[in-house]
């Protein structure tokens, strides 16, 4: 294999910015969020919230309005909170983040829920240094660089799921019920009517935070139904099949990050990274992030033809070492997540129709989550948050 030493056609800061790993990958931090105090005053709205979806946004949502001493629900059709900030505790001596995995430090702003010392002194980080080895994978050859201006840190011995466990889950854990998907929401009236497999709940206000591919496929009813322009919004949307997986070795043998170029760049992105990086662990597990059509690619395997075809593309990439060194592995589909069906919105999606996602309807239906932004950065745990505390403002009249 030819490796060339050349000035890399972007920093890891900029392929990452453009690429943007999103809930499978990167996550920043509470940049947009106001200050802290202003959740304690008591909003003039009496009425009650139902929040559906117990992710990154709707653990949000929740914690807000509590914090407001606002009466709310969250309605979750899995069994389990998180989302898409799901961990695999098992494979490795530290936490291995199937989900969100990242956060920027230049906006690492912990403070704006939680004083940043506090979080800081039980969720560690760590930030790589400029002269890490970055490569790119191109056309049989692998381009080698370094990170230069990449500001993004590792959780240690944690993740973004973690953070929401320690400082917001007990404050809304006792609002949760599990294991009771929406079916069908009914605004017409005074009063909001959501129906369940087994009951219906009523609510003067709720916040959707679920995946846009559930409202694609219809998985929730409306009525009356959703308005034109978000229906439409909802169509144009492009949500991207999302695969992870993570490779344990006998021996290291691969830099910090390598990046396939993908060609053309809408089709989606492919990431090798040393998962192990910056942890308190000598386990060498090599980490793979896929979006879009090399995921459903990737997800369209069988585990034993998976393991064969990433096998053979590493060999090539690393001169024969992968198959030397493999262990074992695990994967993470989150196409075939029942409750997500896919990653994220696509990065190339029109921001007109982000921001349609977004609008509230009826001032009774609002939307959180990492895609309902105003259309300016959608897909990261900071958007899912910040869209929270937008929607929750909105909701109590705050603006």
């Amino acid at each position: 294999m030819n490796e060339t030493l050349l000035p890399l056609p972007m920093t890891r800061k900029e392929f990452i910015r453009r690429c943007s790993f999103n809930l499978l990958g990167l996550g920043l931090s509470f940049q947009q969020l106001g200050a802290a105090r202003a959740y304690l005053e008591k909003p003039s709205f009496k009425g009650s919230v139902v929040i559906v979806g117990a992710g990154a946004a709707g653990l949000s949502a929740g914690f807000l309005l509590k914090q407001r001493g606002v009466d709310c629900k969250i309605i979750e059709a899995a069994p389990e909170y998180g989302g898409r900030m799901k961990i695999n505790r098992s494979f490795a001596d530290f936490p291995i983040a199937l989900g969100a995995e990242w956060i920027s430090s230049a906006n690492m702003q912990f403070g704006q829920l939680i004083p940043q010392k506090e979080v800081l002194q039980a969720i560690p980080t760590q930030g790589y240094n400029q002269d890490e080895e970055y490569a790119i994978w191109q056309d049989g050859k692998l381009i080698r660089g370094t990170l230069n201006t990449f500001n993004d840190r590792k959780f240690v011995g944690s993740s973004w799921l973690g953070f929401f466990e320690k400082f917001i889950l007990p404050s809304v854990q006792d609002n949760i019920l599990y294991n009771t998907p929406v079916r069908a929401i009914d605004y017409s009236g005074e009063k909001i009517v959501l129906r369940t497999d087994k009951e219906q709940y009523t609510a003067d206000r709720v916040i959707l935070t679920v995946p846009v591919s559930l409202l694609k496929t219809g998985r929730i009813q409306f009525t009356p139904a959703l308005p034109k322009k978000k229906r439409g919004a909802i169509e144009n949307i492009t949500y991207w099949d999302g695969f992870k997986a993570f490779f344990r070795f006998e021996k290291k043998f691969y830099p910090s990050f390598v990046d396939y170029l993908i060609q053309p760049e809408t089709a989606g992105q492919v990431s090798l990274y040393d998962a192990a990086w910056g942890q308190k662990s000598d386990q060498p597990i090599l980490g793979l992030f896929s979006v879009g059509q090399p995921a459903q690619q990737y997800g369209s395997l069988s585990k034993e033809a998976f393991k064969k075809q990433l096998l053979q593309e590493l060999d090539e990439i690393f001169e024969g070492q992968a198959s030397r060194y493999y262990i074992n592995h695990i994967t993470q589909n989150w196409s075939e997540e029942g409750y997500a069906q896919g990653a994220y919105v696509s990065d190339y999606t029109a921001p007109r129709d982000i921001a349609r996602l977004r609008k509230p309807i009826a001032d009774k239906l609002f939307f959180a989550g990492d895609a309902y932004t105003q259309g300016y950065d959608w897909g990261n745990v900071h958007n899912a948050i910040a869209s929270a505390k937008l929607c929750v403002n909105e909701l109590l009249n705050d603006n």
